[in-house]
């Protein structure tokens, strides 16, 4: 019954989501020929890379593992960040995604020898453990990361 209780929540949330999405998107359409909506065009620059994802996939696992019940792999949570990152942020948006991914990667390439998404489970949870400890305990350290691992909760 829990387990139900949990899709039936979890369900929720992404219609939620999906309806402030549209509704957001539905602000930043244009007006075509006739009164007709036009799409807004977007460019590769407007999603995020493969290297980006992979990053995302592997801090949101990290964060929410799978135990008996979905992480945020199997939950969605990459492909919900991807629309918030195309459909719904806007340029200035995107730039702070991206310049706070880039300092993470960069800061576990030089913690841990590695992109973080090529670490295994253990090097993953103590470098990101590490950081998680150092982010909530200086307001200044990175607020960059308190924002996604909020959009990570909220979007799982």
């Amino acid at each position: 019954m829990a387990e139900f209780m949990m899709m039936q929540r979890r369900d929720a949330l992404k219609s939620l989501l999906a309806i402030s999405a549209a509704g957001a998107l539905a602000a930043c359409v244009g007006e075509g020929k006739a009164g007709e909506a036009k799409a807004p065009k977007l460019s590769s620059a407007a999603s995020l890379s493969a290297s980006e994802m992979a990053l995302v996939a592997a801090l949101g696992q990290t964060i929410i593992p799978k135990t008996e019940t979905a992480g945020a792999i199997e939950a969605g949570v990459p492909d919900v960040m991807q629309t918030l990152f195309t459909e719904w942020g806007d340029d200035s948006f995107r730039a702070y995604w991206r310049a706070g991914l880039s300092k993470l990667e960069t800061h576990f390439v030089q913690s841990g020898g590695q992109k973080f998404a090529d670490m295994t489970s253990a090097q993953q949870e103590n470098l990101l453990g590490t950081y998680d400890t150092k982010a909530f305990a200086d307001d200044e350290f990175d607020p960059f990361y308190k924002d996604l691992k909020n959009t990570i909760a909220t979007a799982y």
